[in-house]
Order: C-alpha cells, then structure tokens, then sequence
C-alpha cells in the first residue's frame, strides 16, 4: 500500500476517536464460539497446558523372604554291625568291671548277661540247623556222611573212586621217585619199599632217580642225577619226593616230598587227574 495512503488511514482513525488497540495488546479473533467463526475453530481453542515432568514411580523393593527351613533328615537306624559292637562293648564293660570289683552284684550282672549270650548262641545254633535240613547243596552230609556208618561206606566208595584213577593214570604215566642212598636218607627206603609195593599192585612205571649216586634197596637199577632233575627244575627239591611224569607230553606234577604212604599217593594222583583245579571233592 501506497505509504500516504497509510497516512491518511491513520490520521481518520484519530479523528473519529477510534481507539488504537495495537498499541495495547495483539490483535486477535473475540468471536470465538460464534457461528461467524465456523470453520476457524482451531484458532479459539486455548492451548493445552503442558504437563509438568512427574517423577518416575520409584521400582517397588523386592519383598525380602526368608528361606524356608530345611526339614530334619530323619537320622538313619543303627547298622547290624553297630548294634554288635555295642552288644559287645557292654558285655566287655560288664565283664571287666566284675573283675576289677568283684562286688556280689557285678559278678551277679556279669552271669546274666553270659547267660543272655549263651542263650543267644543258642538261638543262633538251632535256625542255623533247621536252614540246613531244607538246603541240601549247604549240607556237608549230603557228600560227605558225618555218621560212622555213612563215613565207612563213604570212605570204601573213594578209595574205590582213587584206585581206578591211578590205574588209568598207570598206563599212560608213571611215577617218579627223587632219592638219596639208603645210608643218607632211611625215609627214602621207606618210601622205595612202598612205591615197590604199589608197583606189584597196579603195575604202575616208577622211575627212581638218585640224587647222589646212592642205592635204594628196592630199587637197585636206580639212574644217577646227570643233570636231567636241574632240567625239569627238580633239583632243588629234597629227598624224597615224587612226582607223576607224563613221558609223551613231559608234563611234571609234583606230588609231594617227605614220605607219603600208597593212600597218600593214591590221592594226590586223583585229585591231580580227576579233579578241577578250584574244586572240592
């Protein structure tokens, strides 16, 4: 606009008196709310105020709970082995002081609880017998009888069992006897006049060797030591002794020294032939 025109404005307006209301506050809208102002709406409404910062709502604190108490282990019962050693431990009490202070009344509780003792051996003896009667594979009697009868038959019936082995062993082996000289070792001829007689009896080969060059009375054709003893590691062995030599396979097995009677070598022969090593017969 042309600025005299604004001069002019300016100047009717101070003559027809018109206030000058820039002068005193901005210019705005005051007919907010009125139908003439429909549409400018968003110019009357007040602004928002604007929310004051709020401090943050402190974290709740954790509730502090105390650990609930662990339930009491039930203690275990006493063992079969403690309940023993406490039995024990009191009969040892009760009996020593009875001897340290032979009083009427300790030697009279000492007799009491020997006499509980016994009973309980007692106890213990006769279950023991009837577990036996109804567990025949426990029963020693089943094999080997107890009763003098039983032990007789028993016994013929291994001496039988014994004699058959040796003279199945007699035809594939022999025996052989390690001596010294008559006049250094008597034993050794006792044990040839046995060995001559089991000979006669079941025709088994016996091989006696000297260990010095001396003679035996029974066995006359005895072979002097040449070394063959140190070999099959029976040098060391004394005098005399015996052992059931294979002569195909060579295999060794010493029976024993010192003297040994023909039941003797009848059962050492079994047990070496017939019966598994780790078992009982």
């Amino acid at each position: 606009m042309h600025p005299a025109v604004l001069v002019a404005i300016a100047s009717s307006a101070i003559l027809l008196g018109v206030p000058n209301y820039a002068a005193a506050e901005a210019f705005r809208i005051t007919k907010c709310e009125t139908r003439e102002t429909t549409g400018w709406n968003f110019y009357c409404r007040d602004p928002e105020p604007e929310e004051e910062p709020t401090a943050p709502e402190p974290a709740p604190t954790p509730e502090i709970t105390q650990a609930p108490e662990p339930e009491p282990v039930p203690e275990a019962p006493p063992t079969a082995t403690e309940q023993m050693m406490a039995f024990r431990a009191q009969v040892d009490e009760i009996k020593h002081r009875a001897v340290l202070d032979p009083t009427p009344e300790n030697v009279l509780a000492y007799m009491e609880i020997n006499k509980l003792v016994a009973d309980r051996a007692g106890d213990f003896a006769e279950q023991w017998q009837r577990v036996l009667f109804e567990t025949p594979h426990l029963n020693a009697n089943v094999d080997s009888p107890l009763a003098a009868a039983g032990i007789s038959v028993f016994q013929d019936q291994m001496k039988a069992a014994r004699e058959a082995a040796f003279v199945k062993v007699a035809q594939t082996s022999g025996i052989l006897f390690i001596f010294e000289g008559d006049a250094r070792c008597g034993i050794c001829r006792v044990q040839g006049e046995v060995l001559a007689q089991m000979q006669e009896n079941f025709g088994v080969s016996i091989l006696a060797v000297s260990k010095d060059g001396g003679g035996n009375a029974y066995f006359p054709n005895a072979f002097a030591d040449n070394g063959r003893l140190d070999e099959l590691g029976l040098s060391d062995f004394p005098a005399p002794t015996l052992a059931l030599i294979d002569p195909v396979t060579r295999d060794v097995s010493v029976m024993g020294s010192g003297l040994i009677t023909a039941d003797q070598v009848l059962e050492r022969v079994f047990l070496i032939t017939e019966v598994p090593v780790g078992e009982q017969y």
